[in-house]
């Protein structure tokens, strides 16, 4: 099930997880007892990381590392090239369509008609605001004729800083559900306004952000150049629950 079908049935029933632990489990049992006929000493690790695979550590014994223990150093990556790469996943599996304007600057609307490309010109880069520290990417995005300011941030509140929370009475724009995990997820639309010209034109602003248990807090937000909005909330929200958008 999808994270679309989830909120399309009013927070049903969470998806099936990705892996199958008990059966990666009872896998890497079968393969301890093989390889305790060969290195009597060997120790074996499990390694479920977000479902990436499994790793097996060689014991004192001195028995060959797996070819895949190799492998994952050669490609290991930075904590900013980490969260590229995952965001980006993402983005890519809620919104495939989504695209990227080339040389557009974020307070210049009038550059966000340039070209498109399928990468993002944008880094994932810290921050440090007084009530928060994490990571966050800006770019401008272009989805058929909507072309969208958009942001994403993971990080933690300070000690002393509280998340905003749930919807607070009188915000008719805003929205709360429950994530697959128990995760909080608050959305709310937020209108604005630009003068071109001699005419002032309505623009629409979206943010989804999701708090979780462990006290990360994942934000996607958009400002579109029109009133039509970039992505759907379920699209956010899909992009934002991804457990592998986490601080290291």
């Amino acid at each position: 099930m999808t994270y679309r079908q989830i909120f399309d049935e009013a927070i049903g029933a969470a998806p099936p997880p990705a892996v199958d632990i008990d059966a990666l489990v009872a896998r890497e049992g079968r393969r301890r007892r093989r390889r305790l006929s060969v290195y009597a000493s060997a120790t074996a690790v499990l390694a479920l990381a977000l479902g990436v695979g499994v790793v097996v550590q060689p014991g004192a014994s001195g028995g060959p590392a797996p070819a895949h223990s190799a492998a994952l150093s050669a490609t290991a990556r930075t904590e900013p090239e980490r969260l590229r790469a995952a965001m980006l996943a993402a983005f890519h599996r809620e919104a495939p369509d989504l695209r990227w304007v080339q040389g557009a600057s974020i307070a210049d609307r009038e550059t966000w008609d340039g070209p498109v490309t399928d990468t993002p010109p944008w880094t994932v880069k810290p921050f440090q605001w007084e009530s928060m520290t994490g990571w966050s990417a800006v770019g401008v995005a272009a989805r058929g004729e909507v072309r969208s300011y958009l942001t994403i941030g993971v990080g933690r509140m300070r000690p002393g800083h509280t998340s905003p929370g749930d919807c607070t009475p009188g915000q008719v724009t805003c929205r709360s559900f429950t994530g697959p995990a128990g995760e909080l997820v608050v959305a709310h639309d937020t209108e604005g306004r630009r003068l071109v010209g001699s005419v002032t034109q309505r623009t629409v602003l979206r943010s989804v952000t999701v708090e979780r248990a462990d006290g990360t807090n994942v934000s996607v937000q958009t400002h579109s150049s029109t009133d039509r909005h970039l992505m759907a909330v379920e699209e956010m929200a899909g992009v934002a629950l991804d457990p592998a958008i986490r601080l290291g």
